[in-house]
């Protein structure tokens, strides 16, 4: 559910899993089609239920910022995208799946309205690990942290496996050279999505990268990349950028690759540099989801 460009989906896809993902976006029908990931279901959440397929299991992660820190006008229960963490919760007390998946910033752990449904979802015979996950732990080339909730239905041992196997998957990060160094010397658009917003004030703020404070980062070659938003907003610098390396943003591929996308996906033609950022910075990393969907077989399967 809340699919957008695939980051759980195209992770679990990779782990052997038949995906169908849900989204409001138009473009994810040709997301997922370009990269062979599943089938797509173009939906507004707000106003329809998906109860007619029948999961195993169920992931998702509803619009982050009714409890985002960048967002300082409406918040909580007065944001209009409030609603769709119910939304997320009631297809699986509807559905039931074998396992559930929920993903956030880390201030919704809090919320009253979260809280109230991990009561209901314990009442109805899930048992469930919630803990907070930072993608670089387990290999990804980004420090991006979130909130996880993963709810196990009538299998308590299915739980305490998991949260074992799970903490002993814990693993070096990938560097941003690691991943993103093969696209250096590239032309623009030499590659897919290896294109990037030709800004002219980039000089004007240099000052602000110097405080390194969320999205004025000049990012470090050997170390892994610091969570990030929209590029297009934030203007997160390519590590080359004091070293002799391209004067730039990072690009969309550069970005895809941060997150763990591999060189197979593209975003399909047409879509805007703005979208295609945007999506990246709301996606789960696949390196994470492939690692989950492979702990679930090893636990499922048995």
């Amino acid at each position: 559910l809340f699919c957008g460009m695939g980051g759980f989906s195209y992770g679990l896809s990779k782990a052997g899993y038949e995906i169908i993902g849900v989204d409001i976006n138009n473009w994810v029908e040709k997301i997922f089609k370009k990269n062979k990931i599943g089938k797509a279901i173009i939906k507004d959440l707000k106003n329809d239920f998906v109860f007619e397929e029948d999961p195993d299991i169920i992931v998702g992660g509803s619009p982050c910022k009714p409890w985002s820190t960048l967002n300082l006008k409406k918040r909580g229960s007065s944001h209009e995208d409030f609603v769709l963490m119910e939304k997320y919760f009631l297809h699986v007390l509807e559905i039931k799946p074998a396992v559930f998946v929920f993903e956030n910033v880390v201030p919704v752990g809090k919320d009253e309205a979260l809280r109230k449904f991990i009561r209901k979802l314990r009442a109805h015979g899930y048992s469930i690990y919630e803990t907070k996950i930072k993608y670089s732990d387990f290999g990804a080339a980004i420090a991006r942290e979130r909130y996880f909730a993963f709810g196990f239905y009538k299998n308590k041992s299915a739980r305490k496996q998991f949260e074992k196997l799970l903490i002993k998957s814990k693993n070096s990060p990938k560097t941003v050279k690691h991943v993103i160094e093969k696209y250096r010397n590239k032309e623009e658009k030499e590659v897919p999505d290896h294109e990037w917003p030709n800004l002219k004030t980039i000089d004007k703020y240099l000052d602000k990268y110097e405080t390194g404070k969320f999205g004025w980062y000049i990012l470090d070659w050997n170390k892994p990349s610091p969570s990030f938003g929209n590029i297009m907003k934030t203007y997160i610098l390519h590590p080359g950028f004091n070293n002799g390396g391209p004067k730039r943003t990072i690009s969309i591929r550069e970005a895809e690759a941060i997150f763990g996308f591999k060189d197979d996906f593209a975003f399909p033609e047409g879509m805007g540099k703005g979208m295609r950022y945007q999506m990246i910075a709301d996606a789960v990393s696949p390196d994470f989801s492939y690692l989950i969907g492979e702990l679930f077989k090893t636990i499922l399967l048995r």
